[in-house]
């Protein structure tokens, strides 16, 4: 009686190492896949960081291209219209003096005339702008996808983690990106 318990009792060991094996092998896959998910969940919200100091890296630029085409628009401006204003009030004045805001005037518009004609210095600061509001917000639907990405990470990595036999290891639940934040 001995010799029929014998290989019965060993296949029942065999088939419970192989259940303990497989049932070891499916926390450490799950384990696995958890931390692979988590770490998913930090290189996106690093992919929305990168994405934020883009944006502020790309604002100074732009914003100095902007103002350098504005500040040299109004100062030829400001300086025609000054010279114009001047002109107008020395009228039946001082030959001289007349002379002198005549020259000057002619200075400047033809400062002017060449900038339009031959586009150098470019008198663009409304292109200017316009390009910095496209770069805004061509950064700003970067960011917008990220965010998704985010998001869809965290959703993964939050259902893998509250389901079983995810729950087991206790890595608790990632913050979506939210509205605010």
């Amino acid at each position: 009686m001995s010799d029929s318990k014998s290989p019965t009792r060993l296949i029942i060991m065999v088939v419970a190492i192989i259940a303990i094996i497989v049932i070891v092998l499916g926390m450490v896959l799950t384990y696995n896949s958890l931390v692979s998910k988590r770490q998913d969940v930090k290189r996106t919200w690093g992919n929305i960081e990168a994405a934020y100091q883009m944006r502020i890296d790309k604002i100074p630029q732009m914003l100095n291209a902007v103002n350098s085409s504005m500040t040299f628009e109004r100062g030829l401006l400001e300086n025609i219209t000054a010279l114009r204003t001047q002109w107008l009030n020395q009228v039946g004045g001082s030959v001289n003096a007349n002379v002198n805001t005549t020259e000057a005037l002619d200075s400047n518009i033809s400062v002017l005339l060449v900038a339009i004609t031959e586009n150098y210095p470019d008198l663009q600061s409304v292109d200017a702008v316009q390009q910095f509001m496209s770069a805004i917000d061509e950064t700003e639907n970067v960011i917008l996808a990220q965010r998704v990405f985010y998001n869809d990470a965290v959703a993964s990595f939050n259902s893998a983690s509250n389901g079983f036999p995810g729950m087991l290891f206790g890595f608790g639940d990632a913050s979506y990106y939210e509205r605010g934040q």
